[in-house]
């Protein structure tokens, strides 16, 4: 993604656990539960079993809901509704930091129900550099979006990334016209045999 800077953000070699119990400490309810939506298909029930072993070194319960992923994205997409982490993803609509910084974490765009905004992240000055940084172009646009991917991941952290898509497409020598798009895909009807 045009403007992405590889930063060292967290470490993830021998975590610190004291620390991660100190942060954790007062920030759950009285019984150390949080609740977790999550889809009930395919991987996400090993996903949330994961999660929850991990946030129990820290003494944080997780009671995991399990939806039907459509359920679980209209419930997510309602503001109030009562969960505390979500399993989600995003596939870009476009090739823009936009797509990503604007549309999922500007609190201007958060609405009673159809949210993208699955972490309800609101806050003035990131509301207000998201605005700034949409209104610029070229390298300037980019560099704007990488120090504002750097500073709300390091200082507000709404997400926890857990992984990134990394696509291998082996066509053979008699395939021409390939074109693959980071975003879209494999362009199949530009496909011909040579």
């Amino acid at each position: 993604m045009a403007g992405f800077r590889n930063a060292d953000l967290y470490p993830l070699k021998a975590p610190n656990i004291a620390k991660a119990k100190s942060l954790a400490s007062g920030h759950t309810p009285s019984d150390g539960s949080l609740v977790y939506y999550t889809c009930n298909a395919g991987t996400c029930p090993l996903r949330a079993q994961i999660v929850q072993f991990d946030l129990k070194q820290i003494g944080v319960n997780l009671d995991i809901r399990p939806f039907a992923r459509g359920v679980q994205f209209g419930k997510e997409g309602n503001r109030g509704e009562p969960f505390d982490i979500a399993d989600e993803g995003w596939l870009a609509d476009y090739a823009d930091p936009y797509d990503f910084i604007n549309v999922l974490l500007s609190g201007e765009n958060i609405h009673d129900t159809n949210n993208n905004n699955f972490a309800y992240f609101n806050s003035a000055k990131y509301n207000k550099l998201m605005d700034q940084a949409q209104q610029l172009s070229g390298a300037a646009r980019y560099k704007a979006y990488g120090d504002l991917d750097i500073n709300i991941m390091k200082n507000a952290a709404p997400w926890a990334v857990r992984s990134y898509a990394n696509n291998r497409i082996i066509v053979s020598k008699n395939v021409g016209n390939f074109t693959y798009n980071n975003v879209y895909g494999v362009d199949f009807a530009a496909i011909t045999k040579k």
